[in-house]
């Protein structure tokens, strides 16, 4: 009996004591909440001190430790919990009368707050707390990861799945403004260059206000077709030559169902017996995919928190990241506000790539959210708030205004950078100026300010210039991203809340409200193909309008009666329209300082332009004029800029210009004077006018003269010199040399800083450019382009060599040339060549129509940044300058026919086969390139 009570008694103690400690929870729960609460104070008392021992140690540049991080983090957590003990425990816990009713509830509390109490024990016990910083050297680290260019994104994947899928025709990529949707486009694009799977490849780009018509043109363009004015006649040219074809459409930027039958893409989609045709389109609205019939659609998401701190890492630079401490964790911050968009990304990590200073960080996060209360429910405009940052960041009032500028011309518009420079001056964004090139220069460094900030995006585009009929030029362009450009828009209506009406840009439409005249501070109605303006209802006292942009309406010729009551106007553009003859309606404006008309077929200025007393900036270049009334010019005392280069090449003003030349010398304030000069008499008359300060030149027919020197002429004048941009010798039948002469020890006292543009045109007896005493890249510091057109006598231009800045080199129509670099080399002189004498900038070659010419250049010689080379029309040709290891790593295109293609010789087979995806083959008289 003892050992079985002895045994009860082991067995039953345990339990004995574990059901009064439970029962003990619901009778003391009061007891341990209060107990709790009591020793957690303590707890939080003795946080504030540690706190602020970690800020005193930071202050003196340490850093607090990781142990001390976790114990704070863990009180931290001790908070909530007993901030929800307290939430349910009453007073009503305490009563015995009414215990049966609350006994649950008593013993949670009471065992809850029991053992958060120890642990609030064991936190007020841990020596974590008193290591509360270390020295803040950080410890070696493993190199950041930054994302690398590959296919392993999976929409690339999936999109060139389906392409390659037969019964996959159409696919589509939607998604937000912004999400990357362009640049996946772009790498499909990519992965097929060179691939034999298309013929042929057709990237065109939508919008807003796409047209049939507008698709149809940069189809013809990129495929080199016929063009025609009937849309019906251009989509049957299309589909007569694509029916027979494989090809691969990438439709950018679809805003509407586009009938791709009407444009003459032919149906069906898909593999049609031999030939595959593919349409891949992106658009913001999954409904447009419905529409267009898309087999296949693809979202493109934001990205991932992983992926978007890679893309802001890249963005960033790692120096920024590691320069201090903090910064990494207020990055990721940053990038948790941003929410993945690409371009948010790209544009706030630029930003801040060189903000080293915790504070700017926070500021930036402050900005941030900041905006976020203004945020409504359309996930477009969150997207504004956020690349807004990027616009406030902008360093001064001014860069802002450029920027806000840009969106005043249409979208996907592709804006030519000197067009955008004087834009800038005539709405006074670009301050007073000594020098016409300081202005040029300073609009640039605005330029590169905005396209660092990823606001702006830079390429370059090929025109044919009106002077040059058988020759093209490269234009740098800039233009803004359609989301970029609708934040703008936003900005100037006071975030869309006010002055709605403040700037009004159309596309392709007139305005209905007629009071708009009267609302509207700047209007633009660019490229609206509007026939005559919408009535202005407005008086001369109520008018707010200052600027007026209507370039690009080729139908518009008249500006209607009412015209003159818009006399706040200060900016007016009326280039590319349909004029034939001076609206006189302008010459009542007397608050206008900017006037632009080129590119208007008039033939003569009136004498009411004398008018126009505050006008700074006289735009007319190619516009055919060749009658100007005496005394006219005189009267215009305020200009800056007269520009009419390309004018007289096309009618003459020998005697005429001899009048009213003299006329510039009363402009005082004349700091950039465009114009042609034709005969001596006129370039005699040039060269009289000291004070004139000429950017744009061009010299025609001087006769009776077998040379002509630049340092002899007025071009040796040091203001001359200073602020020349273009210069183009011109139909000089009997000059034999063009002598550009300098002192003997290659030092000359005299260069050609701002000269970018040089053209030789129909210098048919020219066979000779001489240089004495000095070496083209002494003169011709920042020369770029380069053209030479119908010099039939001109065996080589080995000088280029020396043209420390050449960009682009077309050479055209001249019947002589052998090779561009008549340069022989022995086997031992080529490492030495291959080292001192390359082409440090050179992207694109040229060459047309050149019956002699068998090589280009030495294989020996490096061309490191050549793009875009073309073939056209050689058919001597054996050689292209490449070589093993000499290929350069930029290329994108060789253009050629098939002909000569076949034709050429290669020092070895390996190069052939590495040049083979780049080669591009053109079948016309003559190409026009589009890089």
């Amino acid at each position: 009996m003892e050992l079985l009570n002895s045994i009860v008694g082991i067995v039953l103690a345990p339990l004995f004591s574990f059901v009064k400690r439970q029962m003990t929870y619901s009778f003391k729960a009061g007891d341990n909440v209060k107990d709790l609460q009591n020793a957690h104070q303590r707890l939080l008392d003795m946080k504030d001190d540690v706190k602020e021992d970690i800020e005193r140690a930071e202050r003196n540049g340490k850093i607090r430790t990781h142990q001390v991080q976790r114990w704070l983090d863990e009180v931290e957590t001790t908070k909530t919990q007993l901030d929800a003990i307290l939430e349910k425990y009453t007073p009503r816990c305490l009563c015995f009368n009414r215990f049966s009713l609350n006994c649950c509830s008593n013993y949670t509390i009471g065992k809850t707050a029991a053992e958060l109490l120890r642990d609030v024990q064991r936190l007020l016990n841990d020596e974590r707390r008193n290591e509360v910083a270390k020295p803040s050297v950080p410890p070696p680290v493993p190199k950041l990861p930054v994302p690398t260019k590959s296919t392993s994104n999976p929409n690339l994947k999936k999109t060139l799945r389906y392409i390659k899928e037969d019964q996959v025709g159409m696919i589509g990529i939607w998604g937000m403004g912004g999400v990357g949707k362009t640049h996946l486009l772009e790498q499909i694009h990519d992965t097929f260059i060179g691939d034999s799977a298309f013929d042929f490849m057709i990237f065109v780009t939508a919008s807003q206000s796409c047209t049939t018509e507008t698709i149809q043109k940069q189809i013809v363009e990129i495929l080199h077709l016929q063009q025609h004015e009937d849309v019906s006649r251009q989509a049957e040219i299309i589909f007569n030559f694509l029916r027979n074809q494989s090809f691969l459409m990438l439709l950018d930027d679809l805003w509407g169902r586009l009938d791709l039958l009407d444009v003459g893409i032919p149906f069906p989609l898909g593999i049609v017996g031999e030939h595959k045709r593919k349409v891949v389109l992106t658009t913001r609205s999954i409904a447009i995919c419905g529409q267009m019939d898309v087999r296949k659609k693809i979202k493109v998401e934001c990205l991932n928190d992983d992926d978007a701190w890679r893309l802001f890492l890249e963005k960033v630079g790692e120096e920024t990241i590691r320069s201090h401490p903090r910064i990494s964790s207020l990055a990721k911050d940053v990038v948790k506000e941003l929410r993945g968009l690409p371009l948010a990304l790209v544009i706030t990590g630029r930003a801040m790539c060189e903000k080293k200073d915790p504070g700017e960080w926070e500021d930036a996060i402050n900005l941030l959210k900041k905006s976020r209360l203004d945020e409504v429910e359309d996930q477009e405009e969150s997207t504004f708030h956020r690349l807004k940052f990027s616009y406030d960041k902008l360093k001064s009032n001014t860069l802002r205004e450029c920027f806000l500028s840009c969106s005043m011309w249409p979208e996907d518009y592709w804006i030519s950078k000197v067009e955008l420079i004087e834009c800038w001056m005539g709405l006074g964004l670009i301050k007073e100026f000594d020098y016409i090139s300081d202005a040029y220069n300073n609009g640039h460094t605005q330029i590169g300010y905005l396209t660092r900030a990823c606001l702006l995006e830079e390429s370059e585009r090929i025109v044919t210039t009106r002077l040059l009929r058988k020759s093209e030029r490269i234009v740098p362009i800039v233009r803004m991203h359609d989301v970029l450009r609708d934040m703008a828009l936003w900005i100037t209506h006071d975030e869309g809340k006010n002055n709605k009406n403040k700037w009004m840009v159309f596309k392709h439409e007139t305005p209905r409200d007629q009071q708009i005249w009267s609302k509207a501070e700047r209007i633009t109605l660019m490229q609206s193909n509007i026939k005559a303006l919408p009535p202005i209802a407005t008086t001369p006292c109520s008018s707010k309008l200052t600027t007026l942009m209507l370039s690009g309406n080729r139908s518009l010729r008249e500006l209607g009666d009412n015209f003159g009551a818009l006399v706040a106007l200060t900016y007016l553009d009326l280039s590319k329209c349909g004029f034939i003859h001076f609206p006189k309606e302008i010459c009542g404006l007397v608050q206008l300082r900017y006037l632009n008309l080129s590119h208007n077929e008039m033939p003569s200025l009136p004498e009411e332009l004398g008018s126009l007393v505050n006008l700074k900036f006289l735009i007319l270049r190619n516009t055919g004029i060749h009658i100007i009334p005496q005394g006219v010019i005189a009267k215009l005392k305020s200009l800056q800029v007269l520009d009419l280069f390309q004018n007289w090449i096309i009618g003459g003003l020998a005697e005429l210009a001899s009048t009213w030349l003299e006329e510039l010398e009363c402009l005082y304030d004349l700091k950039g004077l465009g114009i042609w000069v034709q005969g001596k008499s006129q370039f005699d008359k040039l060269i009289e006018l000291f004070n004139v300060s000429v950017r744009w030149l061009g010299i025609s027919n001087l006769e009776n003269s077998t040379s002509f020197s630049l340092s002899t002429s007025f071009l040796g004048d040091k203001q001359i010199q200073g602020n020349l941009a273009e210069l183009c010798f011109a139909k000089s039948n009997v000059t034999q040399y063009i002598v550009i002469e300098g002192n003997n020890d290659q030092q000359p006292t005299w260069e050609f800083p701002a000269l970018e543009n040089l053209d030789i045109y129909k210098m048919h007896c020219l066979e000779e450019i001489l240089w004495k005493g000095v070496l083209p890249n002494k003169l011709f510091t920042a020369l770029r382009f380069l053209n030479v057109v119908d010099c039939d006598m001109l065996k080589s231009v080995s000088w280029i060599l020396h043209l420390p800045c050449l960009m682009t080199l077309v050479v055209n129509n001249c019947s002589s040339m052998r090779e561009l670099i008549a340069y022989t080399v022995e086997k031992e002189q080529e490492k030495e060549i291959t080292s001192t004498t390359t082409f440090p900038h050179l992207r694109n070659i040229i060459l047309s129509r050149l019956p002699e010419m068998v090589s280009i250049c030495h294989s020996a010689f490096a061309l490191p940044e050549l793009h875009n080379i073309s073939v056209i029309e050689c058919p001597k040709l054996k050689k292209l300058p490449f070589r093993p290891g000499n290929i350069p790593s930029k290329l994108r295109s060789i253009k050629s026919s098939r002909g000569i293609w076949k034709g050429l010789e290669w020092e070895d087979s390996s190069v052939k086969t590495s040049l083979r995806p780049f080669y591009k083959n053109v079948n016309w008289v003559y190409a026009r390139l589009h890089f």
